[in-house]
C-alpha cells in the first residue's frame, strides 16, 4: 500500500511539473518566437509525454505492489541461531544514522536456516532500507517503515548481504 501511495506522489508531481511547464511556455509562447499553433503543438507534445510517463509510472508502481505483495511475509521474530524452518530479522531502529550499530543493524545479523527456509526481515526503522546479497542471489528493493521482504533459501551456502542504502548494515544467513 505505500508502493502505490509513493508511485501515486511521484505521478501527481510529475504531472504537476509538466502541465505547469508547457502552460507557462504557452502563456509567454510570444517571448519563445512560437506562433499560436507552435506553441499548441508544444503543449500538446508535453501532455502526450506527460500522459505517457504517467501511464509507465502507474505499470511500475502496480507491478512492485503486486511483487511487494507476493515478497511479504507475517514471520515472528525468533532471534534464534539454530537453524529453523523460518527466520525473522529486524532491520533496527536508528541504523540509518547509527554508523557505529555493528552487529545490531540486523537483529540478529547472523541467522541460519534449513534448505528452503526463509528469512523475513521486517523495517522496524523509520528509514527505509533493503537486504541485498552480496553476489546478487537476493535484493528486497527498498523496504518501507514497517514493510517487510521474505526469501525462500532453497541453496545450501552462506549469504552474506547488507543495506544498499545503509552499506554499514551487515548480516549473514547461512543454509544448511
Amino acid at each position: 500500500m505505500n508502493t502505490k501511495l509513493l508511485a501515486s506522489i511521484a505521478v501527481f508531481a510529475l504531472l504537476t511539473g509538466v502541465i505547469g511547464t508547457s502552460l507557462m511556455q504557452s502563456a509567454y509562447a510570444a517571448d519563445y518566437g512560437m506562433s499560436g499553433n507552435a506553441a499548441d503543438k508544444k503543449a500538446a507534445d508535453a501532455k502526450k509525454l506527460a500522459d505517457k510517463k504517467a501511464a509507465d509510472a502507474k505499470k511500475l508502481a502496480d507491478k512492485k505492489a503486486a511483487d511487494a505483495k507476493k515478497d511479504s511475509g507475517t514471520g515472528k521474530a525468533t532471534g534464534k541461531a539454530a537453524s529453523s524452518d523460518a527466520v525473522t530479522v529486524e532491520m533496527a531502529k536508528g541504523t540509518a544514522t547509527n554508523t557505529e550499530c555493528g552487529g545490531k543493524c540486523f537483529v540478529p545479523n547472523n541467522v541460519q536456516v534449513k534448505v528452503g527456509g526463509t528469512v523475513t526481515w521486517k523495517n522496524v526503522d523509520t528509514a527505509a532500507h533493503t537486504a541485498t546479497d552480496s553476489n546478487g542471489a537476493f535484493d528486497s528493493g527498498m523496504v518501507m517503515a514497517k514493510g517487510s521482504f521474505k526469501q525462500k533459501f532453497d541453496t545450501a551456502g552462506t549469504y552474506n548481504y547488507m543495506c544498499i542504502v545503509h552499506p554499514w548494515m551487515q548480516g549473514t544467513v547461512t543454509v544448511s
